[in-house]
């Protein structure tokens, strides 16, 4: 929380961070480093495309399913994403902007590399649109203790 914090309050946006407490207990095998790496670039993300946003808030928040799986959020209140797009922003060097009318920064490897880092801990990623914005959902199995 408290590197992602400063990044958030830099750009001038609100941290809104949620742990269930069914969370705290559980145990979920993956790398410290890429789920911290993994959260910073999805937070830079929703600040990147919803700096334009009247709601300038990024809300991440963690909680344990009913299978015992761990679910992190992490969401915006921005104009969300073009169905059309859904499908294909976590391909390599994918950008969902124009290059004529692009008005944010980017390589467009940040959400493809997010993809294979949390494939590589063997877990899910998935992306939905929201009333506004649009939440990014990683999906961890729980550890056998």
């Amino acid at each position: 929380e408290s590197k992602i914090n400063s990044q958030v309050e830099r750009s001038g946006f609100e941290l809104e961070v949620h742990c269930a407490d069914t969370v705290k207990d559980a145990s979920i095998l993956v790398d410290a480093d890429w789920l911290t790496q993994i959260m910073i670039n999805l937070v830079d993300n929703a600040i990147k495309f919803s700096a334009k946003a009247p709601l300038k808030k990024v809300a991440i928040s963690a909680q344990q399913s009913s299978d015992h799986s761990v679910q992190f959020t992490v969401r915006d209140y921005g104009p969300g994403i073009e169905k059309a797009q859904i499908k294909k922003i976590f391909q390599l060097f994918y950008r969902s902007e124009s290059e004529l009318t692009r008005e944010t920064v980017g390589t467009g490897i940040g959400l493809s590399l997010v993809q294979q880092m949390v494939s590589n801990m063997s877990g899910k990623i998935s992306v939905a649109n929201c009333e506004p914005g649009a939440e990014f959902r990683l999906t961890f199995a729980e550890r056998d203790n």
